[in-house]
């Protein structure tokens, strides 16, 4: 079997055609959906970009694999390793286990640098970095590695090809033609309107409304400067929009290759993300800062000859962690023993298969979270609120406010009791499995002791992050 894999860093499934979306973003990702199975409820078990990737790439969890930030403490990725000869053969990575049972690897993408994560670079048959522009590079660069390999090896047998697309993840610097697609296609999305983004003005801190760009002047034309009004907010989704729509195209491109070389009917291909983005959701604006559902919440399409079966939609509870069990099932594979994820290769098929009651995540770059997410409930706790407006413990029903703007903590206690419950299972869980280490979300916060309590030290952290590639600060 051949695998494509597109890893598309911050792709919300609700800007996608095929998950309901009303502008037209993503035709040629549509088309895939139609002939495979497509995931409602799939979610990253730790987030951001690279406690995301450790995971689904490790097997484990967050809180067992050491990555829960993209730095600092909360970035010491663990696995067991031998002086000579790898590492033992229970916690190996997906891309090892697939290679020491006949599948060639293959990874094009600037995750390793960006991240500075070299340990994501073992066990690959071929890791090739576009560029060295560290997921700055654009869909058309990554292409350029991607081609030139598709053209002397789409024919070849039993490989997995990862394909890594960046464009979506803020800052939308591709030209500013690929948001006329959407002209006089206004955001159906009601919320927020402009009382809510007029409540949001007072916010503080990284990526809200008024903390975007310096002295509120954007450079680049897809974004807006700040968001202060409900046209700076469309103004911006189109941006994300036509970041969606540049990477569907070079993902077309890809397509179109392969069928030129006639190997369609017997390549599976897997499109997904890392993690979502915010749009007015806690008053954050293009950015994942925390645990909310919009930032977890990740797309899953599975095109899979022969086993996925086109056209169906899944709405069971998945992590991403469970995709490498599955890719192990369906190829007849061992699974590792110390993974933490399942097979959903029933629901490939249409059947029930896994199904869980309940997740668990986290989030520990910015605001530091675990969350319990039921089929109805979100409940998050947080730990340091990093200076944004959290409270300790937040309660939504996901049902009636899929934006997350009500907590009904104090109204429903049994709920909050039931997820915590929940909570301290799943944390006692992992604690009970093998070479237990240190959960990486308390290192974090014995890493930043008083910081963000200590206004000094706090300035000083603004300061150092508007200096910073993200260009961020308030509105003067």
């Amino acid at each position: 079997m051949r695998i494509i894999t597109f890893d598309i860093d911050c792709l919300r499934p609700d800007h996608l055609g095929c998950y309901g979306y009303e502008r037209p973003t993503s035709p040629n990702i549509d088309a895939i959906a139609a002939e495979g199975t497509r995931f409602e409820h799939y979610y990253c078990c730790s987030s951001p970009c690279l406690p995301s990737r450790t995971a689904w790439s490790s097997g484990r969890f967050g809180i067992r694999n050491g990555v829960c930030s993209n730095h600092g403490m909360g970035a010491q990725f663990y696995m067991r390793t031998r002086h000579y000869g790898g590492p033992e053969p229970e916690n190996e990575c997906l891309t090892r286990q697939m290679r020491k049972h006949g599948y060639d690897t293959i990874s094009i993408s600037n995750f390793a640098d960006r991240h500075n994560a070299m340990w994501f670079m073992r066990g690959w048959t071929e890791f090739h970095t576009p560029n060295l522009k560290g997921g700055y590079e654009t869909a058309e660069e990554a292409n350029e590695p991607v081609m030139r390999w598709l053209k002397t090896n789409a024919t070849r047998e039993d490989y997995l090809l990862h394909i890594n697309y960046w464009d979506v993840h803020r800052v939308y610097k591709m030209d500013a033609s690929w948001g006329d697609r959407f002209d006089g296609m206004p955001v159906a999305q009601e919320w927020p309107d402009e009382a809510a983004i007029a409540a949001q003005q007072s916010i503080e801190g990284p990526f809200t409304a008024n903390w975007q760009f310096a002295g509120g002047v954007s450079p680049y034309p897809l974004m807006p400067g700040s968001v202060s009004s409900r046209e700076d907010f469309e103004h911006m989704v189109t941006g994300y929009d036509a970041s969606i729509a540049y990477v569907d195209h070079y993902l077309g491109l890809v397509m179109e290759e392969l069928d030129r070389q006639g190997v369609m009917d017997d390549v599976a291909i897997i499109i997904s993300g890392d993690h979502g983005d915010a749009f007015g959701e806690h008053g954050i604006y293009s950015d994942h800062v925390c645990a909310d559902e919009c930032i977890h919440h990740i797309p899953l399409i599975v095109r899979w000859p022969g086993a996925a079966k086109a056209g169906a939609v899944s709405d069971t509870l998945l992590y991403n962690v469970d995709l490498g069990p599955t890719l192990c099932d369906l190829l007849d594979m061992p699974v590792p023993e110390d993974w933490d994820g399942a097979s959903f290769r029933e629901n490939l098929a249409g059947g029930v298969g896994l199904d869980r009651e309940y997740l668990v995540w986290d989030h520990g770059l910015y605001a530091v979270q675990r969350a319990v997410r039921t089929r109805t409930h979100l409940m998050i706790r947080s730990y340091d609120n990093y200076g944004y407006p959290f409270e300790p413990v937040e309660l939504y029903d996901m049902v009636e406010d899929p934006y997350q703007t009500s907590n009904i903590r104090d109204e429903h206690p049994e709920i909050v009791a039931q997820c915590s419950t929940y909570m301290e299972d799943w944390i006692q869980e992992q604690r009970m499995k093998g070479h237990c280490i240190p959960d990486p979300l308390e290192e974090i916060l014995r890493e930043r002791g008083d910081t963000i309590n200590d206004p000094v030290q706090w300035e000083a952290l603004l300061r150092h992050f508007r200096k910073s590639g993200h260009q961020a600060t308030k509105k003067t």
